[in-house]
């Protein structure tokens, strides 16, 4: 057993991904040490999880095929009440943000390149329609890239970053919460990056720069918005060779997710099953660690000073990493979560 400890007060929520009753939005705290899960809603294939900036909200993407949905859920203790449901608009939405004021609901449906804009009243329920703002854009990679496809968005202070991975692009929109709907919302800036990198997710270092995992190109990328492709290091994800071990022969990074000082990039091999570390403190980012995650298809990271939690879907189990300087040891159990896809800290 690991030594993680949750602090006084808070849970983790984890979207227990697929299509069974036991699958949904689920509570675990530890209790003499001991993890006890609740499910506090039964939902299809939910995919991603997000939180308000000032209530106790969390909201949440789910369904893969040609209709998606959004929710929203008030939580108080190991209750969780329904505020909103409704349809995505879109097809397959994988990731979820709320803007700084908590004012706005965005997310991205990743099949039908669009980005879903909803608004937000006061208790943080949908206000009004969704209104979408259509990306589009291709990359080499012809069965993947043959349109945009936005899978993750964060801000970067007031900024929303989009990345784009059926475009090979990183997108900046200001984004003014007093206008209506996906007026809401003005392109700022496309920045390309390597094509047939196909970037999935993203973080932002203390120097501005980003680090994104290359999906499609197996690759770290770090470069700073507004570079040319060419001007962005990009390094090699793992030193895995072969075809990879789980779902597909190629590799298919997931999430990245960086420690608090910045210095080191976690990344996640989900076709390996393995998590690499990355030193980013310097020009071209160096693999120092890569480790088993000792479960299938990585699925999302979280991470802390001391330790790297990871979501393995395909072995529907919640795995820890204690950190020494940075740098992660053996994988333990943690506790086993029905298709454990995403990882929320919650107090």
């Amino acid at each position: 057993m690991s030594d993680f400890k949750l602090a006084p007060g808070q849970a983790l929520l984890v979207a227990s991904r697929g299509t069974g009753p036991e699958h949904g939005l689920t509570r675990w705290v530890q209790h003499n040490s001991q993890w006890r899960g609740t499910r506090l809603a039964t939902v299809n294939q939910l995919s991603s999880l997000a939180r308000h900036p000032s209530l106790p909200v969390v909201y949440g993407t789910s369904r893969v095929d040609d209709e998606g949905d959004i929710h929203a859920w008030r939580i108080e203790g190991d209750k969780a009440a329904t505020l909103s449901e409704k349809s995505s608009e879109g097809a397959e939405p994988c990731h979820i943000v709320v803007d700084p004021t908590g004012r706005l609901l965005l997310f991205a449906n990743y099949t039908s390149s669009t980005i879903g804009v909803q608004r937000l009243d006061a208790k943080g329920a949908f206000d009004g329609p969704v209104e979408l703002v259509r990306l589009r854009g291709s990359g080499p990679e012809t069965e993947r890239q043959e349109d945009a496809h936005p899978h993750q968005l964060f801000f970067a202070g007031d900024t929303l970053v989009v990345i784009d991975l059926g475009a090979d692009l990183v997108r900046e929109y200001a984004v003014d919460p007093s206008r209506a709907g996906a007026s809401a919302l003005s392109e700022t800036r496309q920045t390309a990056v390597p094509p047939g990198a196909g970037p999935r997710h993203g973080v932002v270092l203390p120097d501005g720069r980003l680090a994104i995992s290359g999906e499609l190109g197996s690759n770290l990328l770090v470069g700073r918005p507004g570079d040319r492709p060419e001007a962005w290091a990009h390094v090699p994800s793992t030193k895995r060779t072969g075809p990879a071990k789980t779902r597909h022969t190629r590799n298919y990074p997931g999430d990245i997710q960086r420690s608090p000082d910045g210095r080191h990039v976690y990344f996640a091999n989900r076709g390996y099953d393995t998590i690499s570390t990355f030193d980013v403190s310097g020009k071209t980012p160096t693999l120092i660690s890569e480790i088993d995650a000792t479960v299938a298809w990585p699925q999302h990271l979280l991470a802390s000073a001391d330790f790297v939690l990871v979501a393995g879907w395909d072995s529907s189990a919640v795995r820890v990493l204690p950190l020494d300087s940075g740098r992660p040891s053996e994988a333990r159990p943690l506790f086993d979560c029905a298709g454990a896809g995403w990882l929320l800290l919650w107090d």
